[in-house]
């Protein structure tokens, strides 16, 4: 992150700077980045190597797993937060040119592979692709061709309405706790409508794509963005909570779990569905997960990042890999339970529970780093993965290796000469 330095006053309260300064890299946003995309693509193979319909088990680790896709959006808002809240030049139309490319050219090309791959191919359409182009253009509309798709969908909304919402944060300066508080009862009618309300005819095939939209994640794109501003004052607060934060979760990951319980043993609901992500008694649980990542990932970047060397690098590396990462993981995870056993894939029926997952998630981890690193180092990198081209490892050639090294030393001593006869 290369913008301006906040310049603070009162109670971490960020003013408009001058552009040409130069913002403070947040070591702690890294590792939040790499441990939310490292569960999101953890739930994802869970789901898809487990009973996700019917398993109690399984619906309740997805449950409380759901904060990390509110995490995700978040850690986005704070993002875009503190990278423009002091920009004094900040133009909607120059955010959306520099910020939108990194994600709508990901998505249409990734939507397009996962439509060929998983709804054309795998199905035996390949030949009817030139003939189905509607239906792709319906499935990237919203985006569905690819499970995990939306998100970027999601993201591309949020970039769009990002003035609105930066408008809205520096207007309310100094109310930031109304515009959160008002925000939060917003969130709670919106999750009530979309877990409880039937819409009528006419617009029910259009309601449950409501997850699709930036809609459910409002609060969340403003906690972060109100947290960015007062990222000190936040700092501060939380620091030497560690206890009153795990307390927290305890308390609100016991409602939101026991409340789900509820809804399956004596409200009989299919654990898929009570375990949705918009259910009104998990809101408190997300809140402190949010908060709880944030606080030990701010803990170990100013008390251990400096002593931790090798997991800085590690972290520094996930999370500049994270979002392609996030592009190839469901296509890796296609093809490695595609192979088919007696009774489900080979992989599962060979390994069993629970190490089919455990596996399944190493596999897909390691294969899709190793597929990243092979589109970051092609010409369009920033078209596929949404990051700049990296240079291609050099070979060295023994042969040429000493050539070079016979010149190079040949070179210093032409200039050892040199100086010697100009002294």
């Amino acid at each position: 992150m290369t913008t301006t330095v906040v310049r603070e006053v009162g109670a971490d309260v960020a003013t408009r700077a001058p552009a040409a300064a130069k913002r403070v890299y947040l070591h702690h946003l890294d590792l939040i980045r790499a441990t939310t995309f490292s569960l999101v693509i953890f739930v994802h193979c869970l789901t898809q190597t487990t009973d996700e319909f019917d398993s109690v088990p399984v619906n309740t680790a997805t449950l409380l797993l759901h904060f990390t896709r509110n995490t995700f959006f978040a850690l986005t808002g704070f993002v875009l937060m503190y990278q423009n809240f002091d920009k004094q030049d900040f133009r909607a139309v120059a955010f959306w040119r520099r910020r939108i490319k990194l994600v709508i050219f990901p998505y249409l090309i990734w939507s397009a592979i996962y439509w060929v791959v998983e709804d054309m191919w795998a199905h035996g359409r390949l030949t009817d692709v030139p003939t189905s182009l509607g239906e792709f253009a319906h499935l990237v509309s919203w985006g569905l061709s690819g499970f995990q798709m939306y998100f970027l969908f999601v993201m591309l909304q949020v970039y769009l309405l990002f003035p609105l919402v930066l408008w809205l944060v520096r207007t309310t300066l100094g109310h930031h706790g109304l515009l959160l508080g008002g925000s939060l009862l917003l969130q709670v009618g919106i999750t009530l409508a979309i877990t409880h309300w039937q819409p009528p005819a006419p617009i029910s095939d259009y309601w449950w794509h409501n997850y699709a939209t930036f809609v459910p994640y409002q609060f969340v794109i403003l906690y972060g963005a109100v947290a960015a501003v007062h990222r000190r004052a936040l700092a501060n607060f939380l620091r030497g909570k560690a206890w009153w934060l795990v307390g927290a979760l305890v308390v609100t990951g016991g409602l939101a779990v026991g409340t789900y319980l509820l809804r399956v043993w004596v409200g009989g609901q299919r654990p898929i569905d009570a375990s949705t992500a918009f259910q009104t008694t998990l809101l408190p649980f997300i809140a402190v997960a949010i908060a709880s990542l944030y606080a030990a990932a701010s803990y170990w970047a100013e008390r251990w990042r400096d002593f931790t060397p090798r997991f800085a690098r590690a972290v520094s590396y996930a999370s500049n890999r994270s979002f392609g990462v996030f592009l190839i993981h469901v296509l890796v995870l296609f093809f490695l339970l595609r192979p088919q056993a007696e009774g489900g894939p080979w992989l599962l029926e060979t390994l069993g529970q629970p190490w089919g997952t455990m596996v399944t998630y190493v596999l897909v981890l390691a294969g899709s780093l190793a597929v990243l690193e092979i589109l970051r180092r092609l010409p369009g990198s920033l078209y596929l993965t949404g990051r700049p081209r990296l240079p291609l490892p050099r070979v060295s050639v023994p042969g040429l290796a000493m050539v070079r090294r016979r010149r190079t030393t040949a070179a210093a001593d032409a200039d050892d000469a040199r100086v010697t006869v100009d002294a």
